[in-house]
């Protein structure tokens, strides 16, 4: 059997978290809607106490707007943009580990990303995994067509 490698098994984890994270934004709901909340003809009415953070997730978008920043972002960072191959910001693995866990903690605060935010912390730990393995990201070549294969 095979080795296996962290950090692309990491890679694959964060272009699904990543791909996962728009779905936030075609439909609002705040997840913890049920502290404070009452029970109404249409559902779940949320409470007053959260009233604060229902606007950030339902009126404007802003929690959506930032975990499918950091999606692009980690879409750039795996799917490597020519910009970004072979740069210390591509090759760097604590840089990875950063980014997905602030992407995890920001999306659990959103209903529809809460599945994403649970493989970006996951993904931020199988980095750590393959940091603490002293594995390191490189590009591997380049095939007959100028696709980076990394």
């Amino acid at each position: 059997m095979g080795k296996l490698i962290w950090n692309q098994w990491g890679r694959l984890l964060a272009i699904t978290s990543a791909v996962s994270s728009f779905w936030a934004y075609f439909f609002r709901k705040f997840f913890w809607d049920m502290v404070g909340g009452t029970l109404g003809p249409a559902g779940l009415v949320p409470g007053k106490n959260t009233q604060p953070l229902v606007n950030l997730v339902v009126l404007f978008p802003l929690l959506q707007t930032f975990t499918m920043v950091l999606g692009l972002f980690a879409l750039a960072l795996e799917m490597p943009l020519p910009i970004l191959v072979n740069t210390a910001v591509h090759r760097s693995i604590l840089l990875r580990i950063i980014i997905y866990f602030m992407a995890g903690s920001v999306g659990i605060m959103v209903y529809q990303t809460v599945d994403c935010a649970i493989y970006f912390i996951i993904t931020s730990a199988v980095y750590a995994v393959a940091l603490l393995k002293g594995e390191t990201i490189s590009v591997i070549g380049e095939g007959r067509d100028g696709v980076v294969s990394v």
